[in-house]
């Protein structure tokens, strides 16, 4: 074996650790006795729930995103940055590994579209979704284990019933960027969904709920917040 070929085989080990060191950083949650269909529904329903557009759905994976930055072009919404959350789902013996990876994509499906993995910056944010996730995963299931001829199929359809849903609550589009600014504010997140107030045709007001048992009013416009009156 030449040194070229030596250089390239060192080359693409050295990425493939790069990727298996990345995908053990990110953050990720098991779910307990969850099979993969149940896995991706929930998780899907459950990023529905707290206002992500649901891009992408296969087999061992979602694509979820939030509008962080954009501007009205004759009453056309024109996109200039948004956050995409992808989730991926791995079979366990004990249940389905759920790991999160975020990335930032300025003008996006455009030609000056540019992507950035930004997963570091947001890990926080990501660990409490997971934890979220699986509070509410464990809470259903619980709940399922205690019913009397609970049928064996979770799901029908693969989503979950309304009654894993909670209470029903609007959610708006900036519900994602609504939750980031009160915690600069210093508000700890509940498992409470964040919940649309009231909207325009570019605004949105929400209610964050905080751990402390109070809750801030957030106008958000284009994903740029501010505390509202």
């Amino acid at each position: 074996m030449n040194g070229w070929h030596l250089k390239l085989l060192a080359t693409g080990l050295l990425l493939l650790h790069l990727a298996d060191s990345q995908a053990l950083q990110n953050p990720a949650v098991l779910l307990f006795g969850a099979t993969l269909t149940d896995a991706r529904a929930f998780a899907v329903e459950h990023a529905s729930r707290r206002g992500w557009s649901i891009r992408e759905v296969t087999a061992n994976a979602a694509l979820f995103e939030q509008v962080l930055d954009g501007e009205e072009t004759d009453a056309i919404l024109v996109v200039q940055r948004l956050l995409r959350i992808r989730a991926e789902f791995a079979e366990e013996s004990d249940g389905v590994r759920v790991s999160l990876r975020a990335e930032e994509v300025e003008w996006p499906e455009t030609d000056r579209e540019w992507m950035a993995d930004v997963t570091g910056r947001y890990a926080d944010n990501l660990a409490n979704a997971l934890s979220s996730l699986r509070a509410k995963w464990d809470a259903w299931r619980g709940n399922s284990a205690s019913l009397p001829n609970a049928p064996s199929s979770r799901f029908h359809g693969g989503v979950p019933p309304d009654s894993s849903r909670m209470a029903a609550e609007p959610i708006g589009t900036w519900a994602y960027a609504a939750e980031r600014y009160a915690q600069s504010r210093g508000c700890e997140l509940t498992e409470r969904a964040t919940q649309l107030e009231s909207n325009g045709q570019d605004w949105e007001r929400h209610w964050v709920f905080c751990r402390d048992g109070s809750r801030i009013s957030v106008r958000c416009r284009y994903g740029d917040c501010t505390t509202g009156p």
